[in-house]
């Protein structure tokens, strides 16, 4: 080889390897997506409209809530075991299920998006929750919630006042490994996340258990509180008036259908103290509804395969579809 192309060959590989240094210090110093989700939460400012968190249950959904310009997405159980499972939100779904969601979703989005994981129950005894905790940390999760149902858990809409929970002591148990694992994370795995703390005790032992559980979260450390499934709106005002101002809070909905009667605006829930707005199913009801309008003009014998134009039903065009997946970027 001549000592001209051994210069370029290696002026090549010094500049690939700068730029392979250059992007990893890039990547160390950009803050972590607990971080960024933890700097959302100290700008916000009270009585302003609460942040809405979408919830998306694959990559494909996560994409198009983040193009939309989602700043934050919760990976919701409900959906993720109707997605990939076809199965009901009642513990069948794993921790190495929901992990690996997760990593797609967060290889899909920008990194300007966090994401907010459904950690159920922590899937099982301390060591899961553990396992759960510091592996969504390390999947790049900004924040995972953990609640004190009995496992195999329940959707707490679903299982109304039948809900099984945990005892307090157990609950307190749970949430303070959670936090452990959390602190662990970060100590000797040098992965950032939150914890949330959630109570789903209401049906079952009332407002005043639930909000007591809610305190004792509070004062162990758990960085964001919530209680699922309150049953008034006095409910969730008493309950933020009970906790301190500084404590970051989430009020979970579902949308019961498009009347939209039964559900509280960003504007209200930010108004209530809130600062997180979860709207947990409604892009897996969007989902359904769109598959199965699909499903039966496709099959109706007179249209051949073929979706007609004028029946309410819309397929995105091929090319809406590949710019939303990315061949454009390939």
């Amino acid at each position: 080889m001549k000592f001209s192309n051994l210069y370029l060959f290696g002026s090549i590989t010094i500049s690939l390897a700068s730029l392979a240094i250059n992007a990893f210090a890039m990547a160390e110093n950009y803050p972590s997506a607990a971080k960024r989700l933890g700097d959302l939460l100290h700008n916000y400012k009270k009585g302003e409209p609460a942040i809405a968190l979408p919830g998306i249950h694959d990559a494909l959904s996560a994409k198009i809530f983040a193009s939309s310009g989602s700043k934050v997405l919760f990976l919701s159980g409900f959906g993720v075991s109707a997605n990939r499972l076809g199965v009901p939100d009642a513990g069948i779904l794993t921790r190495s299920e929901m992990e690996d969601t997760v990593r797609s979703i967060i290889a899909a989005i920008p990194r300007e998006t966090v994401v907010i994981v459904d950690g159920d129950t922590g899937y099982g005894g301390s060591a899961n929750v553990q396992r759960t905790i510091r592996g969504f940390a390390s999947a790049g999760a900004a924040a995972v919630t953990i609640e004190d149902q009995k496992f195999p858990k329940k959707c707490t809409f679903v299982a109304g006042s039948g809900i099984n929970v945990i005892s307090r002591e157990a609950a307190i148990a749970r949430v303070r490994t959670a936090l452990k694992a959390r602190d662990q994370a970060l100590e000797d795995d040098g992965n950032e996340i939150l914890v949330i703390a959630r109570t789903d005790c209401r049906m079952a032992l009332g407002f005043d258990e639930a909000a007591e559980r809610c305190r004792v979260f509070e004062d162990m450390g758990a960085d964001i509180v919530y209680a699922e499934n309150l049953q008034s709106i006095e409910e969730y005002r008493s309950l933020r008036e009970m906790m301190k101002p500084s404590t970051p809070m989430m009020l979970a909905q579902v949308q019961l259908d498009q009347s939209q009667n039964n559900v509280l605006t960003t504007t209200d829930i930010g108004g209530l103290g809130y600062a997180l707005g979860l709207y947990g199913v409604t892009a897996l009801q969007a989902t359904v509804s769109a598959l199965q309008a699909t499903a039966q003009q496709f099959l109706d014998e007179s249209n051949g395969g073929v979706i007609p134009n004028d029946d309410g039903v819309r397929i995105a065009s091929f090319e809406e579809v590949k710019k939303v997946v990315g061949f454009p970027e390939l």
